[in-house]
């Protein structure tokens, strides 16, 4: 067995990205050959944890334990115990469905004392970055998607090498074991750490609303520009648009255009069930109205069909998103939101509600637009 502890980054630039965090927790990345711990061994953990050297400065260190041959595996999980006695936090990326659990399987096969590690709080990149993934047109949440989305270029981008092709390294290797293939195959598991780490500024975004900003207005005739400054940057650039409207934020600068419309838009009623649909009346009818009408005249409402049409000119509102088959409160927030369509993606509310308060509806407007990642 080996130990590595190095700077986790050796770049000044990239080191000056890192964000720094609490001395409590460390970052984890394994490496397997497989998948599953009953038929397969571990052969490297890696670890990121933010430290004081010796010089008082403060730095990102890399923690690692690699195993040359299955008999090493035991030592490695020894070793990491020690090192994990000293945390309270463990954060990986998916390490509930992998890296976590198989550490936990083969922790018990050895019939180790793992009360310093199952003491541990355990969080997941997965769950915690799942309410970014609309705003940031994330679709599967792979850690190399999100690499992309925050532009992340890893130092082996040239010669990457996936998991599983890890594995077949690392086993057809020779003995003694070659020191460049060691070093490939730590400088892999370095910078699935790094990437971790970085991920941490993608959580800021849920705090872009503490602080409430004001918005100028330049009025174009049909369409409306309002611009306002955030208290903190946004980690990485959002652009989202619609048929009336565009939206982009670009570090500390929100900038939203709105276009003026005077189609007509619905008033969609949560509690349909308390609706029905009268044969040859437009709109649905409250059941204890409808009580003198023939029953055979009347249909229940649905989701779909429980609506008012609303006449007048309106401008864009995002709309916030709900679970499949429930009915959006139109009336959350500070405004009434219609819609055009029960499936719409982009609401609206009335100009004469808008123009009581630009700022007020700017602010709305950047509220729904962030609204997945609080």
């Amino acid at each position: 067995m080996k130990y590595i502890h190095r700077p986790l980054t050796q770049d000044p630039a990239l080191s000056a990205m890192l964000p720094a965090a609490s001395p409590d927790l460390f970052y984890l990345d394994i490496e397997t050959t497989g998948l599953r711990a009953d038929d397969s061994y571990l052969y490297l953990i890696g670890t990121a944890c933010f430290e004081t050297d010796e010089n008082g400065n403060d730095r990102w260190m890399y923690h690692a334990w690699f195993g040359f041959e299955l008999l090493d595996e035991q030592n490695i999980l020894r070793e990491f115990l020690r090192f994990a006695g000293g945390f309270k936090k463990c954060i990986s990326f998916s390490g509930k469905r992998f890296d976590v659990t198989y550490l936990s399987r083969c922790m018990h096969q050895y019939y180790l004392d793992t009360s310093s590690y199952s003491g541990l709080e355990f969080e997941d990149y997965v769950t915690l970055l799942r309410p970014l993934q609309d705003l940031l047109s994330v679709s599967r949440s792979r850690l190399c998607e999100w690499e992309d989305r925050i532009e992340r270029k890893r130092a082996d981008s040239d010669c990457f090498i996936s998991g599983a092709e890890m594995s077949s390294i690392y086993q057809n290797a020779t003995r003694p074991f070659p020191e460049d293939v060691l070093e490939a195959l730590l400088l892999h598991n370095m910078c699935d750490l790094q990437s971790l780490v970085l991920f941490k500024r993608l959580l800021s975004f849920g705090d872009l609303n503490d602080k409430p900003i004001d918005f100028s207005v330049a009025n174009h005739g049909s369409f409306l520009t309002l611009t306002g400054y955030l208290a903190a940057p946004v980690p990485v650039p959002i652009h989202r648009f619609g048929g009336d409207f565009d939206c982009r934020i670009l570090g500390r600068e929100v900038q939203l255009t709105v276009y003026e419309s005077s189609e007509d838009c619905r008033l969609y009623y949560p509690d349909y069930r308390n609706y029905v649909i009268v044969r040859g009346e437009s709109g649905v009818l409250h059941k204890d109205l409808a009580s003198l009408i023939p029953k055979e005249l009347c249909k229940k409402a649905t989701p779909e069909t429980c609506y008012q049409t609303v006449s007048g000119r309106f401008l864009p509102m995002p709309l916030i998103p709900v679970s499949s088959g429930k009915c959006i409160p139109d009336d959350e927030g500070a405004y009434t939101v219609l819609r055009r369509s029960f499936i719409a993606t982009c609401g609206y509310v009335r100009v004469q509600d808008a123009y009581n308060d630009l700022s007020a509806y700017g602010r709305e407007f950047l509220r729904r637009i962030l609204q997945s990642a609080e």
